[in-house]
């Protein structure tokens, strides 16, 4: 009899350990997961680098880098979007102009999100990322081309430490990429209905631009564009057929830069601009810290923009260029170009390029009913300007 229920007691020891054993199987990861909630679905993407990633969907924990794309997110999230950032970059708060402080006074907890360094500049933390349990790491394609060594290695790393990394691209190609961006951050966030939504906004206004120029004939402008973060002093980056330039071919304007820098980023001489006699010439401006640069952006006043754009237009050589002569001088906020809502960058350069066919299109109302439509922050400041 004794022989008997040590052997029950065996068996029910062994029952134990294999229902044990199944609920580690099926519910084992919920130990390591910050609510100790049931396991998420699994869902695979294919992200905007080409790269297959399975990842827990809906996304609740985010690291973002190059985080100024929290302006995205937040149109995809709705309320609620600065809780599922769990850690960033820098870049928002360094590099975004106001638009940081802005939202800052909108959601004051984002204040307070850790910062994980850049990948630009050899800062970013692999252990402090994978510290913060985030289900994704969001990263950019340009980070692959200007910081391939730095974004390469944090991969490997992230992966082997079992975090997903997915890629967006807002730089590379803008015009076709941004949409396919906001609908696969829509996807991983399990908010498709909304990223579509924003999508077909996108489109509308794209594809009134794109139509009426498939009608134009005629010489094509030549443009030059210029980041105005230097100040006057010194000429600052112009664009090959990337970014920027992307949008000045696709709206029907010759960029004077393309042939000279291909798929690159930099500075053109000073002598080479006015040789070129561009017909338009546009500058980027935003409310950086540098005290000479051109000002654009939430909390600029027409006045400051026109006071920081004099110094370009009378640089050397300029009052000899089609462009000043013919009171064709204008600004344009430097993020709106590797963004969502560079809807509006193309809805710009088309009235400035073709005034008379595109007179009734007015970018500055279009991203005001954009931001109430689906952003957290309200549409206010200077962000188009035209000098003359």
């Amino acid at each position: 009899m004794v022989k008997l229920n040590y052997s029950i007691v065996a068996v029910i020891g062994i029952a134990i350990l294999v229902i044990a054993a199944i609920g580690f199987v099926v519910y084992g990861n919920a130990f390591d997961r910050p609510d100790g909630g049931p396991e998420k679905a699994r869902m695979t993407v294919t992200d905007m680098s080409g790269r297959t990633v399975t990842l827990n969907a809906p996304v609740e924990r985010i690291v973002i880098m190059e985080s100024s794309k929290t302006a995205e997110l937040a149109a995809i999230a709705g309320d609620g979007f600065a809780e599922k950032i769990v850690g960033w970059d820098s870049d928002f708060k360094r590099y975004a102009g106001d638009e940081y402080a802005v939202f800052v006074e909108k959601c004051p907890q984002l204040a307070d999100i850790p910062e994980v360094g850049l990948l630009d500049d050899n800062t970013f933390s692999i252990e402090k990322t994978i510290s913060l349990k985030p289900d994704v790491v969001i990263m950019q394609n340009w980070q692959l081309l200007r910081a391939k060594e730095a974004t390469t290695d944090a991969l490997n790393k992230l992966e082997r430490a079992g975090i997903p990394v997915v890629f967006l691209d807002f730089y590379t190609d803008p015009m076709a990429n941004s949409t396919k961006s906001m609908l696969l951050l829509g996807e991983i966030l399990g908010k498709e209905d909304r990223a579509q939504e924003i999508v077909n906004f996108y489109n509308e206004q794209t594809e009134l631009v794109y139509s009426r120029l498939a009608t134009i004939n005629g010489t094509k402008p030549s443009v030059y564009i210029e980041c105005g973060i230097n100040g006057p002093s010194s000429y600052a980056n112009t664009y090959g057929d990337v970014a920027w330039g992307s949008v000045v071919r696709r709206v029907g304007g010759n960029n004077i830069a393309e042939s000279l820098l291909a798929g690159t980023t930099k500075a053109i001489s000073p002598e080479y601009l006015v040789s070129q006699n561009p017909d338009i010439i546009i500058l980027t401006g935003r409310n950086w810290a540098t005290p000479d640069s051109l000002k654009l952006g939430y909390t600029v006043t027409q006045d400051t923009a026109r006071n920081t754009m004099t110094g370009f237009v009378q640089r050397p050589g300029w009052d000899t260029t089609n462009a000043v002569k013919n009171h064709k001088v204008y600004g344009i906020y430097q993020g709106y170009c590797y963004s969502i809502y560079n809807f509006a960058v193309v809805e710009a350069f088309a009235k400035w390029f073709y005034p008379e066919e595109f007179k009734d299109v007015d970018p500055d109302a279009v991203l005001r009913e954009y931001h109430d439509r689906f952003m957290p922050i309200d549409y206010n400041g200077t962000f188009f300007y035209s000098y003359y």
